[in-house]
């Protein structure tokens, strides 16, 4: 297996954790970008913790430059109507295109399907309504010709254990695919970059 230089963004929250941790095990060298670097409590032999702003191009290609790809856990919290999202998606392309990396894996969600059921045909028409637009908006800026982007879209996330028995689709959920864990998202991630079998593809996941 070849040793990978992973620039991991989220790394603080339920995904991002796991991302790190798998990251490690299997030997690669890792640096978390975070806001807000006291929230890793300490770093292990080949993590390196770099504080910045998702939203500075500038900041975030000096801490990414050298890397072989961007894997990114971010996700604001918030349900409202924002546009949050595709700013990060802008700044993350503009970033990757002045520092060289051309590799990226980014964690959206499943609500941007079709085939969500009939449950998230009315999520997406009520609690989710305000935040599909700017998810959207998010995917569109990654989906770039020039960069080897994967979309991730997981249903719920739960915190449960990691189970690697989780099903993959491509430009769909797999049938009645409601749950996965967050450790299963990242084992598939962290998979993905080490075989890349997904590239331009926006992929499905669930238990």
């Amino acid at each position: 297996m070849v040793i990978m230089k992973l620039f991991i963004l989220g790394a603080t929250g339920g995904i991002g954790r796991h991302l790190i941790q798998i990251a490690l095990e299997r030997g690669h060298q890792v640096t978390a970008y975070v806001r807000a670097p006291q929230k890793i409590a300490s770093a292990p032999e080949r993590l390196r913790v770099v504080p910045g702003d998702v939203f500075n191009a500038d900041q975030m290609m000096r801490a990414m430059s050298e890397h072989d790809m961007v894997l990114s856990a971010f996700g604001p919290l918030t349900i409202r109507t924002s546009t949050l999202r595709r700013q990060f998606g802008q700044t993350l392309v503009m970033a990757m295109r002045r520092s060289g990396v051309r590799r990226t894996q980014v964690v959206s969600a499943a609500f941007l399907f079709r085939n969500v059921g009939i449950s998230g045909r009315i999520l997406k028409a009520t609690l989710f309504r305000q935040m599909i637009p700017d998810m959207a908006g998010m995917e569109a800026a990654v989906c770039q010709s020039d960069l080897d982007w994967t979309i991730v879209r997981p249903p719920r996330l739960t915190n449960g254990p990691a189970r690697h028995a989780y099903r993959v689709a491509d430009d769909m959920l797999p049938d009645e695919g409601f749950l996965i864990s967050r450790a299963d998202v990242a084992h598939f991630m962290i998979s993905e970059a080490e075989h890349p079998a997904h590239l331009k593809q926006i992929v499905g996941l669930a238990n």
